[in-house]
């Protein structure tokens, strides 16, 4: 009677053990499929910033190429004036000039 009580005892820490052991590969496979599930989310957030800055990036490279562009043709401006205009123009500039009291404004400083 006393091996049937010993190997009950036996028979129940074999089968303790073993739900153990069962619980840990448990335990170990949810810790690994959580952290495959989070590296996955890390991966895609990643990837969708990433495209995010790319398109701003873009866009802020196309809105300055296109503000130089602006500037540029704002620089051009002379070269759309017709010869009549600048000639008007360069004429008032001389006009101004000779107007200027020189003598006058190098005794004030």
């Amino acid at each position: 009677m006393r091996s049937d009580i010993i190997n009950d005892v036996l028979s129940v820490e074999d089968r303790a053990q073993q739900i153990i052991r069962d619980a840990e590969h448990t335990a170990r496979d949810v810790i690994s499929d959580a952290q495959s599930a989070a590296n996955e989310l890390i991966r895609s957030s990643l990837k969708e910033e990433r495209e995010h800055l790319r398109a701003q990036l873009e866009k802020a490279e196309i809105e300055a190429r296109s503000e130089v562009e602006d500037y540029e043709e704002s620089l051009n401006v002379s070269s759309n004036l017709s010869g009549d205009t600048l000639e008007t123009i360069a004429h008032s500039i001389v006009e101004q000039v000779c107007k200027t009291d020189f003598d006058a404004f190098l005794e004030n400083k």
